[in-house]
């Protein structure tokens, strides 16, 4: 049976046993120094390739527009809110913390959390928004004629240890 077929998982110290196996001889020290050499090279080349795509097809400034415009507004909110707190009885630096009854700095201390909450909900709704628009853009990205951009490349998990590669 092949072993892509087989459902058998490898703990640390199976890969460990194995590995210092193959370190025994120099021909297996060869073996990983050329697959490690040959799996960077793989590894640069879909890097480079993806880069060229990008470079023939760069992104339309028009789909940075909507972000820009959130993220101008997110940050608007956020300088509000910060010069509205700082606005509050007993936060501006000249004010005295005697001026002001105990209930009355508990009562300013309240509104000034109310409106961050406030604030980070808004935030916290916008970026879901964003993140739903990435959502629903992502198929349309997709070339016409229904083919992946990244067609034919595989996604290759990283390897736990990154000693068996070097």
């Amino acid at each position: 049976m092949p072993d892509e077929e087989t459902k058998v998982t490898f703990g640390d110290l199976d890969f460990d046993t194995i590995e210092a196996a193959v370190m025994e001889t120099a021909r297996g020290r060869w073996f990983l120094k050329e697959y490690a050499r040959r799996n960077r090279n793989a590894d640069t080349q879909l890097v480079l390739e993806a880069l060229e795509r990008l470079r023939r097809e760069p992104p339309d400034a028009r789909d940075v527009v909507p972000f820009r415009t959130v993220l101008e507004g997110m940050a608007a909110a956020i300088r509000h809110t910060r010069e509205e707190v700082r606005s509050f009885p007993g936060v501006s630096a000249g004010a005295s913390s005697t001026t002001l009854s105990e209930e009355e700095m508990q009562a300013a201390a309240e509104q000034r959390i109310r409106l961050m909450i406030a604030t980070l909900q808004g935030l916290e709704r916008q970026i879901h928004e964003m993140l739903a628009l990435c959502r629903d853009e992502a198929p349309s990205a997709q070339p016409a004629d229904g083919a992946s951009p990244f067609e034919g490349e595989k996604a290759r998990p990283l390897h736990r240890h990154p000693a068996f590669l070097m």
